[in-house]
């Protein structure tokens, strides 16, 4: 096996260590503090983006609250649209019914009026041909000199006749 020297080898591990320590004091006065300052720009815009994220989520639990509120006011609403819909549909059709029970009373009114019109005139008919009788029986009593026999069954006619027409 060969031997090495070793002695040229403490030079070279001095000057690697030197310059090793100069690139270290290189970086740590140049690089470092642009890569911290990368780094710290990357932290703040990720801590942006979180406090973005978590402004977002308040404004939409906000936002569904509110979707809430207004659904539940809508279908408040629309019931108390359909109440007074029904309310109104009951008035409308009490309103017809009693309209209706008003056109049958008056109807009836009319019907009972009509009913009265036509017994009176019946009844003045009557009267007229009860006169006419009367008259007749009358002057047939005048004369024919009749006997008390035959003048009453000629009213009892009469009054038969008027019992049938009434």
């Amino acid at each position: 096996m060969p031997q090495f020297d070793l002695h040229f080898l403490a030079p070279l591990t001095f000057w690697s260590i030197i310059s090793f320590l100069i690139l270290m004091v290189i970086l740590y006065k140049y690089a470092l503090p642009a890569i911290t300052g990368i780094l710290d720009a990357r932290q703040e815009k990720i801590k942006g983006d979180i406090d973005q994220a978590e402004k977002l989520r308040e404004d939409a639990e906000k936002l569904k609250g509110e979707y809430q509120r207004k659904v539940i006011k809508a279908e408040e609403e629309a019931e108390g649209k359909i109440q007074a819909a029904v309310v109104k549909a009951k008035e409308i059709s009490d309103g017809i019914v009693k309209e209706s029970h008003e056109a049958a009373a008056d109807d009836r009114a009319k019907a009972q009026l009509g009913i009265d019109i036509e017994r009176k005139k019946a009844l003045a008919e009557v009267r007229n041909q009860v006169i006419d009788l009367t008259i007749l029986s009358s002057s047939r009593l005048i004369q024919q000199s009749m006997q008390r026999k035959t003048a009453e069954s000629l009213v009892d006619d009469v009054i038969k006749e008027v019992g049938k027409l009434s």
